[in-house]
C-alpha cells in the first residue's frame, strides 16, 4: 500500500465467524451451505439496516465497518437474537451459531478494504466470544455503556496474538434459550454483583423514564407497573430490538370528502413523528395508503405488513373544532391496548398530535428520552391556514402528474408568503421542484434543479427535524442522479440519523450505493426500503431489480418487476429488467417477448446510456454485456 491510495479513520468494526463450521459441513454440507448463504443474507440485511457496510465475507466469516459503534453493536445484538430465534427449532448438532466481536478503533482504508490493529482487535475479541453472544472492546463499551439496553459483563483484559497490549473484553451476553445454545460458565459470584447493581440501575432509570410517560398520558399506570416489573425481574418488556406499528390513514368524518387531504396530512405528521423514535419501527405513509376504506381485521394487517402494533382513528373538523380519536391495538393478539379521544381549537392540533404520539409510545412502554422528546415535539408553524395549505399541496404532489404539481407549487407559494420561514413548506417546494426537473415538467431542468437545492439548504437551517429528513433524502436523491455518490450518502445517513424509519431515505441510500458499485450494501437497504414502504415508488423497485441483476440474483429480480408490473404498468422500463433476466435464465422466448416490448412502449430507449451513472468502468461493461445478451 502507498500512502497515497491509503485513507485513515476511526471506525466501529464487526467480526463474526461459525462456530464448529468445519464439524457442520461434515455432518452434512448441503444443509450447511445453505443455512450459510441464509446467514449472510441476514448479515446484509442487518449490516445495511444499521448503516454499516460489509468489508469482506470469506469463507464463513464476516467483516462490517460502521460508522457509529452504538448502531454496530445494535447490529450485532440483532443479529443474535434474529440467529437465536432460527436455531431454537433445530436439533443442537444443527444450529449454526456465531461468535461476534466489536471494537472501536484506528483502521486504514484502501479500496474499500480495511486493515490495521482496529480491525486485529476486533477478531480476537470474536474468538474470545462464547456462542451466540458479543465481546466488545473498552473503547467501544465506553461508548455504549448508557446508550445501549444490555446487561454488560467485564471479562477482564487477555493477551491476545500479534496486539502488545492486553484487550480488556466486556461481554453482552444473551440467554441460552436467545443464543441457541449453551455458554460457557461465568464467574458466578461477579455475575450475581452486577445483576444486582444493574436492576437498580435499570430500576431507577426506568422509574424515570414511566414517570415521564405517566405525565403525558395519566392511563398508563398499569402497563409502566407491568414494564417495571419485568425489568426488575430481568425480562423484557417487549421481544425484538424495536417495537413494529403501522397508522392507519385516519378516517375523514368531517362531512366533506374534500377534507380527506387533512386526516391524511394529520395521518402523516403521526407517522413521521413516531419514526423519530429509536424504539419504534415504523411502517410508511405510502404503504398503509392502501388500508384507507378498506375493510381488514388487525390480525391480516399485521401479517400483511409484518407489524404487531397497529393505531388507527379518525379526524373530525366542525364549528372551528377539532376532534381526534385514536386507538392501538396488538394485532397478533387482537386486542386493544389503549383508546383515547382529543379535542382542541386552532393551533391546538399541534397538541393533540402531541398527545397522540406520546400516548402511543408510552402504551408500546418505549423508553422516552429528553433528547428525543425535544426532536420530536415542536411547534411547526404559527400559522394554522399555512399548514392547511401545505398538506393540500403534499396531497397533489403525491399523485406526480405535471397540472397537480403546478397546483401544489400554487398552494405553497401562498404558505410561505403567510409564514415565509415555514420548513415543511419549503421541504415540499423542493420537492415540487425536482419533480419537474426529474420528469421533463420545466424548460430549463437545470434551473429547477438549483432551486431544489436552494430550497432544501433553506430547509436544513430551521429546526423542525421532520422536514429536515425529508430535506436530507431529496438531496441524497439529487445527488445521486448527479453521479455525487459520496455527497449523496452523507446527505441519507443523516436522514436515517434523524429518523430510522424513512422508507425515503433507506431508498435513496441504496439507490446510491448501487451506483457507487457496492452492490451488497446496495441491495441490503433498498430491500430494507421495502420493509417499511412494501408497496414503494417504481422506480425504487427498479433499482433494486437491476441491482438483483448485477448480483446475478435474476429470478429475485424477475419476480420483482413482475410484481412492481402489475401495480404500476405504465412503468415501462421494467421490462428492460425482464429483458435481463429472462436471458440470463436461460428463457430466449421470453427475453425476445419483453425486448419487443421495451422496442414497443420506449421508442427512444438508447442503449448506449443504459448503466454509464456506475463510478466502476467494470459495472457499467458488465451492464452493456447484459443488454447485448438480452438482445438489447
Amino acid at each position: 500500500m502507498t500512502r497515497a491510495t491509503v485513507e485513515r479513520r476511526l471506525a466501529a468494526i464487526l467480526a463474526a465467524d461459525v462456530v464448529g463450521y468445519s464439524r457442520l459441513m461434515h455432518v452434512d454440507d448441503h444443509a450447511t451451505l445453505h443455512a450459510l448463504n441464509q446467514s449472510r443474507s441476514l448479515f446484509s440485511e442487518q449490516v445495511g439496516a444499521h448503516g454499516g457496510r460489509i468489508v469482506n465475507a470469506p469463507g464463513d466469516s464476516i467483516l462490517a465497518e460502521f460508522a457509529s459503534v452504538v448502531q454496530a453493536v445494535e447490529c450485532a445484538l440483532a443479529l443474535q437474537r434474529e440467529f437465536g430465534q432460527r436455531n431454537a427449532p433445530l436439533p443442537e448438532d444443527r444450529r449454526m451459531r456465531y461468535r461476534i466481536g466489536v471494537n472501536l478503533g484506528d483502521v486504514l482504508v484502501e479500496d474499500s478494504g480495511v486493515y490495521g490493529d482496529g480491525v486485529n482487535v476486533a477478531a480476537r475479541l470474536e474468538s474470545l466470544c462464547e456462542p451466540g453472544a458479543v465481546a466488545i472492546s473498552a473503547s467501544a463499551y465506553e461508548q455504549v455503556r448508557d446508550r445501549i439496553d444490555a446487561q454488560f459483563f467485564d471479562a477482564g483484559t487477555h493477551a491476545v496474538k500479534n496486539i502488545e497490549r492486553p484487550v480488556h473484553v466486556y461481554r453482552l451476553g444473551l440467554s441460552p434459550d436467545v443464543a441457541g445454545g449453551q455458554s460457557r460458565p461465568w464467574d458466578l459470584s461477579r455475575l450475581r454483583l452486577r445483576r444486582w447493581r444493574w436492576a437498580w440501575a435499570g430500576g431507577l432509570l426506568l422509574v424515570t423514564g414511566v414517570a415521564a410517560v405517566l405525565v403525558a398520558a395519566p392511563g398508563l399506570a398499569d402497563r409502566a407497573r407491568h414494564a417495571l416489573e419485568a425489568r426488575l425481574a430481568g425480562k423484557s418488556a417487549e421481544p425484538g430490538a424495536r417495537a413494529t406499528i403501522a397508522v392507519l390513514p385516519f378516517a375523514n368524518q368531517s362531512g366533506d370528502p374534500k377534507r380527506d387531504y387533512y386526516s391524511d396530512g394529520v395521518t402523516e405528521d403521526i407517522i413521521n413523528a413516531l419514526g423519530r423514535f429509536s424504539g419504534l419501527m415504523v411502517i410508511s405513509n405510502n404503504a398503509v395508503q392502501a388500508y384507507k376504506g378498506r375493510a381488514a381485521t388487525p390480525d391480516q394487517i399485521g401479517r400483511e405488513l409484518g407489524v404487531r402494533y397497529i393505531a388507527q382513528g379518525s379526524v373530525r373538523q366542525a364549528d372551528g373544532t377539532l376532534r381526534v380519536a385514536v386507538e392501538l391495538s396488538d394485532a397478533s393478539r387482537g386486542t386493544q391496548l389503549w383508546s383515547d379521544r382529543f379535542e382542541g381549537t386552532g393551533l391546538q392540533v399541534f397538541e393533540l398530535q402531541d398527545q397522540v404520539v406520546r400516548n402511543i409510545v408510552g402504551a408500546l412502554a418505549v423508553k422516552l428520552t429528553r433528547v428525543e422528546q425535544a426532536r420530536v415535539f415542536s411547534l411547526p408553524t404559527s400559522s394554522l391556514e399555512a399548514y392547511d395549505l401545505v398538506l393540500r399541496a403534499r396531497a397533489l404532489l403525491n399523485r406526480s402528474e405535471r397540472i397537480s404539481n403546478r397546483e401544489a407549487r400554487n398552494l405553497l407559494a401562498q404558505a410561505l408568503q403567510l409564514e415565509p420561514n415555514y420548513a415543511a413548506a419549503l421541504v415540499a417546494l423542493a420537492d415540487a421542484e425536482w419533480s419537474r426537473a426529474v420528469y421533463g415538467w420545466v424548460d430549463d431542468p437545470q434551473q429547477a434543479i438549483a432551486r431544489t437545492e436552494a430550497l432544501a439548504s433553506r430547509t436544513l437551517a430551521l429546526d423542525d427535524i421532520g422536514s429536515q429528513v425529508r430535506a436530507h433524502a431529496l438531496l441524497g436523491n439529487m445527488y445521486t442522479v448527479q453521479g455525487r455518490y459520496d455527497q449523496a450518502l452523507a446527505e441519507v445517513n443523516q436522514a436515517l440519523e434523524l429518523n430510522g424509519s424513512d422508507a425515503e431515505a433507506y431508498g435513496a441510500r441504496g439507490s446510491a450505493l448501487l451506483w457507487r458499485g457496492r452492490l451488497g450494501e446496495a441491495i441490503a437497504s433498498l430491500e430494507t426500503a421495502l420493509r417499511f414502504e412494501p408497496e414503494p415508488r417504481p422506480g425504487r423497485s427498479y433499482d433494486l431489480g437491476f441491482a438483483y441483476c448485477m448480483a446475478a440474483r435474476y429470478r429475485d429480480a424477475l419476480a420483482l418487476v413482475n410484481r412492481s408490473l402489475h401495480r404500476n404498468p405504465g412503468f415501462h422500463d421494467f421490462h428492460v429488467i425482464r429483458a435481463l433476466a429472462l436471458a440470463e435464465l436461460g428463457d430466449a422466448d421470453g427475453a425476445r417477448l419483453a425486448v419487443d416490448q421495451v422496442r414497443r412502449l420506449i421508442p427512444l430507449f438508447q442503449p448506449g446510456d443504459f448503466g454509464t451513472r456506475f463510478a466502476n468502468s467494470a459495472d457499467r461493461e458488465k451492464a452493456q454485456r447484459s443488454l447485448h445478451n438480452a438482445g438489447l
